[in-house]
Protein backbone atom coordinates (compact mmCIF):
# COMPACT_ATOMS: atom_id res chain seq x y z
CA UNK A 1 0.00 0.00 0.00
CA UNK A 2 1.28 3.37 -0.93
CA UNK A 3 1.16 5.25 2.37
CA UNK A 4 -0.14 5.31 5.67
CA UNK A 5 -3.16 7.89 5.24
CA UNK A 6 -4.66 10.49 3.16
CA UNK A 7 -1.78 12.99 2.13
CA UNK A 8 -1.70 15.64 4.68
CA UNK A 9 -1.56 19.57 2.91
CA UNK A 10 -1.66 23.27 4.45
CA UNK A 11 -4.06 25.32 3.99
CA UNK A 12 -0.86 27.81 2.73
CA UNK A 13 0.20 24.94 0.06
CA UNK A 14 -3.50 25.24 -0.80
CA UNK A 15 -3.94 28.90 -0.86
CA UNK A 16 -1.21 29.79 -3.21
CA UNK A 17 -2.93 28.49 -6.15
CA UNK A 18 -6.26 30.10 -4.86
CA UNK A 19 -7.82 32.89 -6.65
CA UNK A 20 -7.19 35.41 -3.76
CA UNK A 21 -10.26 37.73 -4.25
CA UNK A 22 -11.89 36.95 -1.16
CA UNK A 23 -15.27 37.34 -3.30
CA UNK A 24 -17.15 35.18 -0.72
CA UNK A 25 -18.78 33.42 -3.53
CA UNK A 26 -17.52 29.83 -2.13
CA UNK A 27 -19.46 30.66 1.25
CA UNK A 28 -16.28 31.31 2.98
CA UNK A 29 -15.41 35.44 3.94
CA UNK A 30 -11.52 34.79 2.66
CA UNK A 31 -9.97 32.78 -0.02
CA UNK A 32 -7.78 31.29 3.12
CA UNK A 33 -10.65 30.41 5.07
CA UNK A 34 -11.12 28.09 1.62
CA UNK A 35 -8.26 26.70 2.00
CA UNK A 36 -8.61 25.42 5.37
CA UNK A 37 -11.73 23.78 4.51
CA UNK A 38 -10.18 21.99 1.58
CA UNK A 39 -7.06 21.14 3.73
CA UNK A 40 -9.58 19.34 6.14
CA UNK A 41 -11.49 17.71 3.12
CA UNK A 42 -14.70 20.16 3.95
CA UNK A 43 -15.34 21.50 0.99
CA UNK A 44 -14.07 20.55 -3.18
CA UNK A 45 -12.77 22.33 -5.74
CA UNK A 46 -15.77 22.95 -7.75
CA UNK A 47 -17.60 25.12 -4.23
CA UNK A 48 -15.18 28.34 -6.27
CA UNK A 49 -16.58 29.77 -9.04
CA UNK A 50 -13.29 31.67 -9.95
CA UNK A 51 -11.16 28.75 -10.35
CA UNK A 52 -13.51 27.18 -13.09
CA UNK A 53 -12.48 30.46 -15.16
CA UNK A 54 -9.92 30.05 -17.84
CA UNK A 55 -7.39 32.05 -16.38
CA UNK A 56 -6.99 29.44 -13.40
CA UNK A 57 -7.31 26.28 -15.85
CA UNK A 58 -3.78 25.74 -14.24
CA UNK A 59 -4.12 26.67 -11.01
CA UNK A 60 -7.04 24.20 -11.02
CA UNK A 61 -5.14 21.38 -12.24
CA UNK A 62 -2.83 21.52 -9.60
CA UNK A 63 -4.87 21.65 -7.25
CA UNK A 64 -6.84 18.63 -8.10
CA UNK A 65 -4.08 16.84 -8.24
CA UNK A 66 -3.11 17.86 -4.95
CA UNK A 67 -6.70 17.22 -3.87
CA UNK A 68 -8.07 14.49 -6.02
CA UNK A 69 -10.50 11.82 -3.83
CA UNK A 70 -8.99 8.93 -3.36
CA UNK A 71 -11.87 7.09 -4.87
CA UNK A 72 -11.86 8.22 -8.58
CA UNK A 73 -14.81 9.44 -10.04
CA UNK A 74 -15.64 7.16 -13.25
CA UNK A 75 -18.78 8.29 -16.13
CA UNK A 76 -20.24 6.59 -18.45
CA UNK A 77 -22.82 7.62 -20.79
CA UNK A 78 -22.86 10.56 -22.93
CA UNK A 79 -25.10 13.36 -23.78
CA UNK A 80 -27.07 14.70 -21.03
CA UNK A 81 -27.94 11.11 -19.53
CA UNK A 82 -24.67 10.28 -18.28
CA UNK A 83 -23.93 8.19 -14.90
CA UNK A 84 -20.73 9.41 -11.85
CA UNK A 85 -19.73 6.86 -9.95
CA UNK A 86 -16.98 6.78 -7.03
CA UNK A 87 -15.34 10.63 -6.64
CA UNK A 88 -15.62 9.96 -2.84
CA UNK A 89 -13.18 12.32 -0.46
CA UNK A 90 -14.07 10.53 2.77
CA UNK A 91 -14.79 7.20 4.06
CA UNK A 92 -17.68 8.26 6.20
CA UNK A 93 -20.39 10.76 5.49
CA UNK A 94 -19.92 12.54 8.58
CA UNK A 95 -16.57 13.61 7.65
CA UNK A 96 -18.28 15.51 4.66
CA UNK A 97 -20.78 15.17 2.64
CA UNK A 98 -21.07 12.00 -0.28
CA UNK A 99 -21.10 13.13 -3.73
CA UNK A 100 -22.36 11.14 -6.49
CA UNK A 101 -25.18 8.67 -5.50
CA UNK A 102 -24.91 5.50 -6.19
CA UNK A 103 -26.39 4.04 -9.61
CA UNK A 104 -29.07 1.82 -9.63
CA UNK A 105 -29.22 0.05 -12.87
CA UNK A 106 -31.43 -2.20 -13.90
CA UNK A 107 -30.56 -5.18 -16.08
CA UNK A 108 -32.28 -7.09 -19.12
CA UNK A 109 -30.75 -10.22 -20.15
CA UNK A 110 -30.27 -11.76 -23.98
CA UNK A 111 -32.55 -14.44 -23.93
CA UNK A 112 -35.59 -12.29 -23.19
CA UNK A 113 -37.76 -11.55 -26.32
CA UNK A 114 -37.87 -7.96 -27.66
CA UNK A 115 -41.78 -7.67 -26.41
CA UNK A 116 -40.40 -8.24 -22.57
CA UNK A 117 -37.57 -5.87 -23.41
CA UNK A 118 -39.32 -3.06 -24.34
CA UNK A 119 -41.52 -4.02 -21.53
CA UNK A 120 -38.76 -3.65 -18.93
CA UNK A 121 -37.39 -0.51 -20.26
CA UNK A 122 -40.67 0.95 -20.38
CA UNK A 123 -41.43 0.33 -16.21
CA UNK A 124 -37.92 1.11 -15.65
CA UNK A 125 -38.53 5.19 -17.95
CA UNK A 126 -41.62 5.32 -16.06
CA UNK A 127 -40.75 4.32 -12.36
CA UNK A 128 -40.53 7.51 -10.52
CA UNK A 129 -41.26 9.65 -7.32
CA UNK A 130 -41.43 12.86 -6.13
CA UNK A 131 -39.75 13.07 -2.40
CA UNK A 132 -39.51 16.22 -0.60
CA UNK A 133 -39.74 17.95 -4.02
CA UNK A 134 -36.72 15.83 -5.38
CA UNK A 135 -37.71 13.41 -8.64
CA UNK A 136 -36.51 9.98 -7.52
CA UNK A 137 -35.67 7.58 -10.40
CA UNK A 138 -33.53 4.53 -11.65
CA UNK A 139 -30.56 5.17 -13.47
CA UNK A 140 -29.41 2.86 -16.28
CA UNK A 141 -29.70 -0.26 -17.58
CA UNK A 142 -27.24 -3.01 -18.00
CA UNK A 143 -27.61 -5.49 -20.66
CA UNK A 144 -26.31 -9.31 -19.85
CA UNK A 145 -25.29 -12.08 -22.30
CA UNK A 146 -26.98 -15.43 -21.06
CA UNK A 147 -27.22 -17.14 -24.66
CA UNK A 148 -23.21 -17.22 -25.20
CA UNK A 149 -24.16 -16.14 -28.77
CA UNK A 150 -22.86 -12.82 -30.11
CA UNK A 151 -25.79 -12.18 -32.42
CA UNK A 152 -28.40 -12.43 -29.73
CA UNK A 153 -26.19 -10.08 -27.53
CA UNK A 154 -25.84 -8.17 -30.04
CA UNK A 155 -29.56 -7.34 -30.89
CA UNK A 156 -30.30 -7.04 -27.57
CA UNK A 157 -27.88 -4.19 -27.07
CA UNK A 158 -28.92 -2.64 -30.05
CA UNK A 159 -32.77 -2.81 -28.74
CA UNK A 160 -32.14 -1.21 -25.50
CA UNK A 161 -29.95 1.18 -27.30
CA UNK A 162 -33.35 1.86 -29.28
CA UNK A 163 -35.28 1.92 -26.34
CA UNK A 164 -33.68 4.59 -24.13
CA UNK A 165 -31.00 6.91 -24.12
CA UNK A 166 -30.04 5.90 -20.74
CA UNK A 167 -26.09 4.70 -19.76
CA UNK A 168 -25.61 1.41 -20.97
CA UNK A 169 -23.26 -1.45 -18.52
CA UNK A 170 -22.65 -4.37 -21.25
CA UNK A 171 -21.68 -7.56 -19.43
CA UNK A 172 -20.12 -10.27 -20.87
CA UNK A 173 -17.10 -11.88 -20.19
CA UNK A 174 -16.34 -13.11 -23.60
CA UNK A 175 -14.10 -10.68 -25.46
CA UNK A 176 -15.65 -11.41 -29.21
CA UNK A 177 -18.91 -11.63 -28.21
CA UNK A 178 -18.82 -8.39 -26.48
CA UNK A 179 -16.81 -6.47 -29.11
CA UNK A 180 -19.64 -7.63 -31.65
CA UNK A 181 -21.99 -5.38 -29.37
CA UNK A 182 -19.84 -2.70 -28.50
CA UNK A 183 -19.29 -1.25 -31.97
CA UNK A 184 -22.75 -0.71 -32.49
CA UNK A 185 -23.06 1.81 -29.29
CA UNK A 186 -19.58 2.71 -28.23
CA UNK A 187 -20.31 6.46 -28.71
CA UNK A 188 -22.65 5.75 -25.64
CA UNK A 189 -19.14 5.27 -24.01
CA UNK A 190 -20.87 2.20 -21.55
CA UNK A 191 -19.23 0.92 -18.72
CA UNK A 192 -17.52 -3.00 -20.05
CA UNK A 193 -18.15 -5.61 -17.55
CA UNK A 194 -15.73 -7.27 -16.69
CA UNK A 195 -12.26 -8.15 -17.22
CA UNK A 196 -10.98 -11.27 -15.00
CA UNK A 197 -7.91 -13.36 -14.71
CA UNK A 198 -8.63 -15.05 -18.04
CA UNK A 199 -9.90 -12.25 -20.11
CA UNK A 200 -8.13 -8.85 -19.36
CA UNK A 201 -6.06 -8.02 -22.04
CA UNK A 202 -8.94 -8.72 -24.60
CA UNK A 203 -11.02 -6.47 -22.68
CA UNK A 204 -8.31 -3.86 -21.83
CA UNK A 205 -7.56 -3.78 -25.91
CA UNK A 206 -11.22 -2.96 -26.12
CA UNK A 207 -11.38 -0.10 -23.21
CA UNK A 208 -8.55 1.63 -24.48
CA UNK A 209 -9.83 1.07 -28.34
CA UNK A 210 -13.67 2.12 -27.90
CA UNK A 211 -12.92 4.73 -24.79
CA UNK A 212 -15.14 3.21 -22.95
CA UNK A 213 -14.59 2.57 -18.76
CA UNK A 214 -13.74 -1.02 -17.74
CA UNK A 215 -15.08 -3.33 -15.09
CA UNK A 216 -12.71 -5.41 -12.98
CA UNK A 217 -14.14 -8.76 -11.40
CA UNK A 218 -12.14 -11.09 -9.15
CA UNK A 219 -14.95 -12.68 -6.78
CA UNK A 220 -13.62 -12.89 -3.00
CA UNK A 221 -10.43 -12.14 -3.60
CA UNK A 222 -9.05 -8.65 -2.98
CA UNK A 223 -5.19 -9.77 -3.30
CA UNK A 224 -6.19 -10.50 -7.17
CA UNK A 225 -8.51 -7.92 -7.79
CA UNK A 226 -5.62 -5.50 -6.67
CA UNK A 227 -3.22 -7.12 -9.08
CA UNK A 228 -5.66 -6.55 -11.80
CA UNK A 229 -5.76 -2.91 -11.43
CA UNK A 230 -2.44 -2.79 -11.27
CA UNK A 231 -1.83 -4.85 -14.78
CA UNK A 232 -4.79 -2.73 -16.54
CA UNK A 233 -3.14 0.38 -15.39
CA UNK A 234 0.41 -0.41 -17.58
CA UNK A 235 -1.96 -1.11 -20.02
CA UNK A 236 -3.31 1.64 -20.17
CA UNK A 237 -6.48 1.76 -18.95
CA UNK A 238 -7.56 4.42 -16.20
CA UNK A 239 -11.37 4.15 -16.20
CA UNK A 240 -11.48 1.43 -13.83
CA UNK A 241 -14.70 0.11 -11.67
CA UNK A 242 -14.64 -3.02 -9.42
CA UNK A 243 -16.80 -5.68 -8.16
CA UNK A 244 -15.36 -7.77 -5.72
CA UNK A 245 -18.16 -10.17 -5.95
CA UNK A 246 -21.56 -10.07 -4.45
CA UNK A 247 -22.56 -13.49 -2.63
CA UNK A 248 -26.15 -14.10 -1.55
CA UNK A 249 -27.31 -15.89 1.54
CA UNK A 250 -24.44 -16.86 4.31
CA UNK A 251 -21.89 -15.48 2.12
CA UNK A 252 -23.65 -11.94 2.06
CA UNK A 253 -21.72 -10.86 5.32
CA UNK A 254 -18.12 -11.82 3.45
CA UNK A 255 -19.39 -9.63 0.48
CA UNK A 256 -19.85 -6.32 2.99
CA UNK A 257 -16.65 -7.17 4.78
CA UNK A 258 -14.68 -7.01 1.46
CA UNK A 259 -16.38 -3.90 0.35
CA UNK A 260 -15.00 -2.27 3.74
CA UNK A 261 -11.95 -3.45 3.21
CA UNK A 262 -11.47 -1.86 -0.13
CA UNK A 263 -12.55 1.55 0.53
CA UNK A 264 -11.01 1.55 3.81
CA UNK A 265 -7.64 0.93 2.03
CA UNK A 266 -8.56 3.91 -0.28
CA UNK A 267 -9.82 6.13 2.27
CA UNK A 268 -7.35 5.59 5.33
CA UNK A 269 -4.62 3.88 4.19
CA UNK A 270 -4.26 5.50 0.31
CA UNK A 271 -4.26 2.62 -1.53
CA UNK A 272 -4.60 3.66 -5.06
CA UNK A 273 -4.98 0.27 -6.78
CA UNK A 274 -7.82 0.20 -4.85
CA UNK A 275 -9.02 3.60 -5.02
CA UNK A 276 -11.84 3.22 -7.61
CA UNK A 277 -15.55 2.72 -7.76
CA UNK A 278 -17.50 -0.77 -6.28
CA UNK A 279 -19.74 -2.36 -8.20
CA UNK A 280 -22.77 -4.64 -6.39
CA UNK A 281 -24.93 -6.97 -7.91
CA UNK A 282 -27.69 -7.67 -5.43
CA UNK A 283 -29.89 -9.29 -8.42
CA UNK A 284 -27.66 -12.52 -7.23
CA UNK A 285 -30.64 -12.62 -5.03
CA UNK A 286 -32.92 -14.41 -7.90
CA UNK A 287 -29.74 -17.34 -8.68
CA UNK A 288 -32.29 -20.29 -9.57
CA UNK A 289 -32.15 -22.67 -6.66
CA UNK A 290 -32.19 -26.54 -7.65
CA UNK A 291 -35.04 -28.82 -6.15
CA UNK A 292 -38.61 -30.24 -6.15
CA UNK A 293 -40.93 -29.04 -8.41
CA UNK A 294 -43.24 -25.79 -6.87
CA UNK A 295 -46.78 -25.10 -7.22
CA UNK A 296 -47.74 -22.02 -8.49
CA UNK A 297 -48.43 -20.08 -5.34
CA UNK A 298 -45.13 -21.37 -4.14
CA UNK A 299 -43.04 -20.26 -6.92
CA UNK A 300 -45.02 -16.63 -6.62
CA UNK A 301 -44.25 -16.52 -3.41
CA UNK A 302 -40.47 -17.28 -3.46
CA UNK A 303 -40.35 -14.19 -6.13
CA UNK A 304 -41.73 -12.14 -3.35
CA UNK A 305 -38.90 -13.53 -0.82
CA UNK A 306 -36.25 -13.20 -3.75
CA UNK A 307 -37.36 -9.90 -4.31
CA UNK A 308 -37.30 -9.02 -0.50
CA UNK A 309 -33.40 -10.16 -0.28
CA UNK A 310 -32.64 -8.26 -3.28
CA UNK A 311 -33.78 -5.27 -1.52
CA UNK A 312 -32.02 -5.98 1.59
CA UNK A 313 -28.98 -6.60 0.02
CA UNK A 314 -29.08 -3.46 -2.00
CA UNK A 315 -30.15 -0.96 1.03
CA UNK A 316 -26.70 -2.77 2.85
CA UNK A 317 -24.69 -2.50 0.13
CA UNK A 318 -25.69 1.44 -0.39
CA UNK A 319 -24.84 1.54 3.09
CA UNK A 320 -21.25 0.35 2.48
CA UNK A 321 -19.92 2.15 -0.19
CA UNK A 322 -20.78 0.39 -3.42
CA UNK A 323 -21.18 2.82 -6.10
CA UNK A 324 -23.05 1.10 -8.86
CA UNK A 325 -25.49 -1.54 -8.45
CA UNK A 326 -27.22 -4.17 -10.63
CA UNK A 327 -30.53 -5.20 -10.08
CA UNK A 328 -33.26 -7.36 -11.60
CA UNK A 329 -36.69 -6.29 -9.67
CA UNK A 330 -38.49 -3.64 -11.18
CA UNK A 331 -41.42 -3.49 -8.10
CA UNK A 332 -42.06 -0.04 -6.74
CA UNK A 333 -42.34 -1.71 -3.65
CA UNK A 334 -38.37 -3.08 -3.98
CA UNK A 335 -37.11 0.03 -5.68
CA UNK A 336 -38.53 3.25 -3.69
CA UNK A 337 -37.47 2.15 -0.27
CA UNK A 338 -34.07 2.13 -1.66
CA UNK A 339 -33.83 5.41 -3.72
CA UNK A 340 -35.46 6.80 -0.36
CA UNK A 341 -32.84 5.58 1.65
CA UNK A 342 -29.89 6.82 -1.01
CA UNK A 343 -31.62 9.99 -0.86
CA UNK A 344 -30.56 10.43 2.89
CA UNK A 345 -27.21 8.77 2.34
CA UNK A 346 -26.64 11.44 -0.28
CA UNK A 347 -28.80 14.76 1.11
Amino acid sequence: MSGSGAKELSPIEIYKYLPKTNCGKCGEKTCMAFATKLANREARLEECPELLKPEYKEAYEKLWEMLRPPVREVVFGSGERVAKIGGKYVMYRHELTYHNPTVIAIEVDDTMELSEIEERIKRLEELSYIYIGRELKLDAVAVRCVSGDAERFKAAVEAVAKLTDMPLVLCCLDPEIMENALVTVYERRPLLYAATKDNWREMAELATGYKCPLAVFAPGDIALLRSLVKTLRAYGVEDLALDPGTFPGEGFSDTLNNFVMIRRAACKMGDDLLGYPLIGVPAVAWLSEGGKEKSKEEEEAEKVLKAWREACMAVMLITRFADLLIMHSLEGWVQLPIMIWRENIYT
